[in-house]
């Protein structure tokens, strides 16, 4: 029992004492440049990161290619009930759908690497590069109000993933040198990531708390229910079925309200909580599911 207390401690407490710290600066101004930084952390750190983990410390092909069916299954059987249960409460879309759908891939990503190992995380990018790449395209489209093919052609994170699948199913292996330098810019990743999270979270002021936790519960349940489904219908197991299913308890991601901000017609507040309760709901969530999915080999192993 203290055994998985402990490996799990070790997965989270890094986690959630980087995206604190952050949270607390943010909170006594801290300056921290976000619109600097997150330009180069989507645009040049994680295509790296993508590139490297996929073509060199490269999972199965086939594993991964379950692993991508997986997630856009989940995220397409998670999008037509959110729409459903927004129609039905008579709730405005444009201010909840994204956040109802689109999970924040940084914390995925941190679960990856410490619990599993590069396998795990290259598993992990593959789920999480689906989701970003919905975030990327529907994500604009969305708060846009209309359709931006142009999008496609200069996201760098888009053609950083096909790039890296090409290089996984072809089998070709990086020059040493390619691998290096491409492994220093990943390393930026996570805790820019993180740290970003934080900052983020610091400036969400708590209006509508009650509704937004009760729609951030919804939301994951949603996620729970329909990775299960995915899982059971995929047959997945393993390390796959581990990672599919802790994935379902992340949070919304704050990427919405850089995406929202662009807007003139999103109500920000209630979509700020929700995303805010959304993270509240997984620091219980996250531990639970670890007990239930992580598998005891995994943080002993890598």
């Amino acid at each position: 029992m203290w055994t998985v207390l402990n490996d799990i401690l070790n997965i989270l407490i890094p986690i959630y004492a980087i995206v604190i710290a952050a949270y607390l600066m943010g909170r006594f101004n801290f300056p921290w440049a976000s619109k600097k930084l997150t330009p180069l952390v989507l645009h040049v750190a994680l295509p790296c990161l993508v590139i490297r983990q996929l073509a060199n410390d490269r999972a199965d092909p086939t594993e991964m290619l379950w692993m991508l069916l997986a997630a856009v299954m989940v995220f397409g059987f998670s999008t037509i009930l959110a729409v459903i249960l927004l129609k039905v409460s008579r709730q405005d879309l444009r201010t909840y759908l994204s956040a109802f759908t689109l999970n924040n891939m940084s914390i995925g990503l941190a679960v990856g690497i410490l619990g599993f190992g590069n396998n795990g995380l290259a598993l992990c990018i593959g789920f999480a590069s689906i989701i970003l790449v919905f975030q990327f395209t529907f994500g604009h489209w969305w708060y846009a109000g209309r359709y931006q093919w142009k999008i496609l052609v200069k996201e760098p994170f888009i053609w950083s993933f096909l790039l890296a699948l090409a290089f996984m199913f072809s089998g070709v292996e990086l020059p040493s040198y390619v691998d290096k330098t491409l492994q220093q810019m990943g390393m930026l990743t996570i805790p820019l990531l993180l740290l970003s999270l934080g900052f983020s979270l610091s400036q969400i002021r708590f209006n509508g708390f009650l509704k937004g936790m009760l729609f951030a519960g919804i939301r994951l349940t949603i996620f729970v229910g329909m990775s299960f489904c995915t899982v059971l219908l995929l047959g997945l197991d393993g390390e796959s079925r581990s990672i599919v299913l802790l994935l379902s308890v992340l949070p919304a991601s704050t990427i919405n309200i850089l995406m929202a901000n662009q807007a003139d017609d999103v109500d920000m507040p209630p979509l700020t909580m929700m995303i805010m309760c959304t993270n509240l709901w997984m620091t219980v969530a996250l531990p639970v599911a670890m007990i239930l999915w992580l598998p005891s080999h995994a943080v002993a192993s890598h």
